[in-house]
């Protein structure tokens, strides 16, 4: 269910670069995200993840990262790594539109895909749509 004001929704948002991280981070907390968690690469993300408290609602994800892709890291909880979170919203967030991206995010149960850098108001209808579905 789409959250009428964000206030109440936990993000956790994944990137290795910290100029990305930050500028999505300050996005939120201008659509009203109540609380954001931030990770560079997919291993802490899963370690976030075991111990997160408030519950993680969604998730935006870079797909290019060292050490564990994207990819990788969705397939990981989807699969079950975290059992609580198989079933997670996950928004991809990309510098390349590209059509194999398009396709792995189709093969890979991701919830949306955005293009770097999103807007707020693309990032704000992302998450209200990933919550309703």
């Amino acid at each position: 269910m789409p959250h009428a004001s964000l206030e109440g929704c936990n993000i956790l948002i994944i990137d290795d670069e910290p100029i990305s991280r930050v500028a999505v981070t300050k996005t939120l907390g201008n659509i009203g995200v109540g609380n954001v968690s931030e990770a560079d690469n997919g291993n802490d993300a899963l370690r976030l993840l075991e111990t997160a408290d408030p519950k993680i609602n969604v998730i935006i994800c870079d797909i290019e990262m060292p050490e564990m892709t994207g990819y990788e890291f969705v397939r990981r909880v989807r699969y079950g790594t975290v059992p609580e979170y198989a079933k997670v919203p996950i928004i991809i967030l990309t510098g390349k539109d590209t059509d194999k991206n398009l396709r792995d995010a189709r093969i890979h149960k991701i919830n949306d895909f955005l293009l770097k850098p999103p807007t707020a108001e693309t990032l704000k209808t992302s998450i209200n749509r990933v919550l309703a579905s």
